[in-house]
C-alpha cells in the first residue's frame, strides 16, 4: 500500500472516527440544570450546522432583549425577534423557516434577502412559518463536543411544539428538558422515578 491510498484511507474514515461532527445537528441543546453562566443559563438552543471544525446554534427561547440595539430594518416589526446568542450580537441575522414534520431551515438574512426581497413581509404575515434571530452561538473545533461530554450541555430531539406554542424563557428549558437524551445525569434520573 502507498502513502496516496493511506492518506485517502484517513480521510476517508476520519469522519468516522470524529463521528460526532454531525450527530447532534437538528437537535435541541439545553444548558444543563447545573449550569450557571450569565449568557446561556437555562437556555435553548437549536443546532442548525456541525461540522468536524465547527458548531452553530441559535437560541430559541430568549427574546432580543434590547430593541434599541436591533438593525434598522428590524426596528418596529410586527414580530418577535429573538437573541441567536453572543456571536456577532447585532450584526448576524438569521431566518428559522419552520417547515412542517421537517427540521426548521436556518438561512442567513442577507443571503434570503437576495433571492426573497419581500421576506420582511412575508414574515410579519406569516409569523407561525418563521423566526427571527439576532446572534448566533458558536463554537471551534470540537470545542462544543468537550462541552457536552463535561456535562454544560445536554441534548434532546427537535420537538416543534416549542415553536407552536410559542414557549420561551425557563418554560421551552423546562419542557424541553423531559425528552433529554442523556439519561446519565443525576437531574434525569431523578425524573424517570417520578
Amino acid at each position: 500500500m502507498n502513502w496516496q491510498m493511506v492518506l485517502a484511507a484517513f480521510f476517508i474514515l476520519l469522519p468516522t472516527v470524529l463521528g460526532f461532527y454531525h450527530g447532534d445537528q437538528g437537535k435541541f441543546v439545553l444548558a444543563a440544570p447545573s449550569f450557571d453562566g450569565d449568557n446561556f443559563s437555562r437556555s435553548v438552543l437549536y443546532l442548525y450546522n456541525q461540522t468536524w471544525y465547527d458548531a452553530r446554534a441559535l437560541v430559541v427561547n430568549k427574546v432580543y432583549p434590547n430593541s434599541s440595539d436591533l438593525p434598522v430594518y428590524l426596528k418596529d416589526r410586527n414580530f418577535v425577534i429573538y437573541w441567536g446568542g453572543p456571536v456577532e450580537d447585532r450584526d448576524a441575522v438569521f431566518v428559522m423557516e419552520l417547515v412542517p414534520e421537517k427540521t426548521p431551515v436556518v438561512t442567513t438574512f442577507d443571503g434570503l434577502v437576495k433571492d426573497h426581497p419581500n421576506i420582511l413581509r412575508d414574515i410579519e404575515e406569516f409569523p407561525e412559518r418563521y423566526r427571527v434571530f439576532v446572534g448566533y452561538a458558536g463554537w471551534g473545533f470540537a470545542d462544543f463536543q468537550a462541552e457536552k461530554e463535561s456535562g454544560v450541555w445536554l441534548i434532546a430531539p427537535f420537538l416543534s411544539d416549542v415553536f407552536r406554542n410559542n414557549m420561551v424563557g425557563e418554560r421551552a428549558w423546562a419542557f424541553i428538558l423531559r425528552y433529554s437524551e442523556d439519561k446519565n445525569k443525576p437531574v434525569i434520573g431523578q425524573r424517570q422515578k417520578s
